[in-house]
């Protein structure tokens, strides 16, 4: 069983590619200072640190709860497809001096099991003063991504591997900030019953346990004072080759300051309460989700070539040409939004692995083994996308969810 509603995705590495020969590739340049954007606005760059192709990093800075301890922590993963500020154990400075929540049911170690489609983070629930761009989520919890803590029930390790057994560098990045639609990120799933998602940790023993939505990791935007009901992503448009480096600029509120205001010709679309829409894909139904964590699309097509396995043993779409894709998106307030992408020869796009920042590749895959259409970094390139958070942990009152995309 999912162990989340929610679908979660994370990056895709260049070195799963047989052809790629990317491993030894260094980081292509640093991130780009915020200093003279809005102060609701911060860049966001892809580009080779961690060997990952459309990989987009955001930098933060945390502080231990209160203080002026505090310690900057770049390449951190930009995800939309999950919640919560994730940070992988080494680099976080011990002189922080971060102390670990204690669940309210048995007063022990709160620790988490996220699953990804590429494995699991599996780590400790601890506190920090977040602080990216202008904006400051206090008392933030987040999980702190350590195998080394207790020991990984055996669910969880069954669910996928380790993704941080080599930290950072097996992690993809120093952390991962999920930005989806959703308050929290197992609302009711994990409030009623042992989902086995949140546990309870006396030592190196670890049981599952119902949470409160008050003790789950929360989407940082709603922790803000101000600007706390969305962000949006804006990045320039990459053509067939790809890019070494790519910078766009995310910012933070909807409608709440002269730069964030939603245009009147944005197409919008409610989501699921989980952050997805209804797809419908070569007439067939199936979850639909735009996804920053992502760095392909994932649809199946067994009409598009493949690549050879000589070129790697996932499945790569190969077309001859660029092979125009088209979609719908259903809205859950009825609405239809029609989406379209062009899907390159994987091979030509990567074969030299030079490159971080690639549009139009794919994989001939539905993550999680199911049918559905995961709209990746790829589809994030030339186009500004808004997520919209509802105001309300209920799903039933208050705005609802909502993507917005502008070409």
């Amino acid at each position: 069983m999912k162990k989340l509603l929610a679908v979660l995705a994370f990056v895709l590495a260049l070195a799963g590619c047989g052809g790629g020969g990317a491993g030894g590739t260094s980081a292509v340049g640093s991130q780009i200072s915020s200093a003279t954007q809005a102060p609701n606005t911060v860049s966001v760059t892809v580009d080779q640190k961690f060997n990952l192709v459309n990989a987009p990093y955001v930098t933060v800075t945390i502080c231990a709860p209160g203080t002026s301890n505090c310690a900057t922590i770049d390449h951190v993963v930009v995800d939309t497809g999950s919640v919560g500020l994730r940070l992988v154990r080494s680099a976080v400075p011990s002189s922080l001096g971060l102390v670990n929540v204690k669940d309210s049911a048995q007063g022990n170690t709160l620790a988490e099991c996220v699953e990804f489609a590429s494995g699991i983070a599996w780590g400790p629930i601890s506190t920090v003063d977040l602080k990216i761009a202008g904006e400051t989520a206090p008392s933030l919890p987040v999980q702190i991504v350590d195998d080394s803590f207790a020991s990984i029930p055996t669910d969880c390790a069954e669910a996928g591997p380790d993704m941080a057994a080599k930290g950072a560098s097996s992690f993809g990045g120093n952390g991962l900030i999920g930005l989806d639609v959703i308050r929290h990120d197992c609302q009711t799933s994990c409030q009623f019953a042992a989902a086995s998602i949140y546990y309870d940790c006396a030592g190196s023993n670890c049981t599952g346990i119902p949470v409160p939505l008050a003790e789950q990791v929360p989407n940082p935007v709603t922790k803000f004072a101000t600007d706390n009901n969305g962000v949006t992503l804006s990045f320039p448009a990459v053509g067939q080759g790809g890019k070494s480096t790519v910078s766009g600029t995310m910012t933070f509120g909807v409608n709440t300051q002269s730069n964030n205001v939603l245009p009147a010709n944005a197409q919008s679309i409610t989501t699921t309460p989980f952050g997805e829409v209804a797809a419908s894909f070569d007439g067939l139904p199936m979850p639909g989700v735009l996804d920053s964590g992502s760095g392909a699309y994932f649809f199946v097509d067994p009409s598009i070539s493949q690549c050879p396995s000589s070129f790697s043993n996932q499945p790569w779409f190969c077309p001859a040409g660029p092979a125009t894709i088209s979609a719908s998106l259903q809205s859950e307030s009825g609405g239809t939004l029609g989406v379209s992408f062009t899907l390159f020869n994987a091979v030509s796009e990567l074969g030299n692995g030079s490159n971080a920042a690639h549009a139009g590749i794919g994989q001939n895959v539905g993550l999680f083994g199911e049918g559905e259409l995961d709209m990746g970094m790829t589809y994030f390139y030339g186009k500004t996308i808004t997520f919209g958070i509802p105001d309300s942990d209920q799903p039933s009152t208050g705005t609802a969810p909502f993507y917005a995309i502008q070409s």
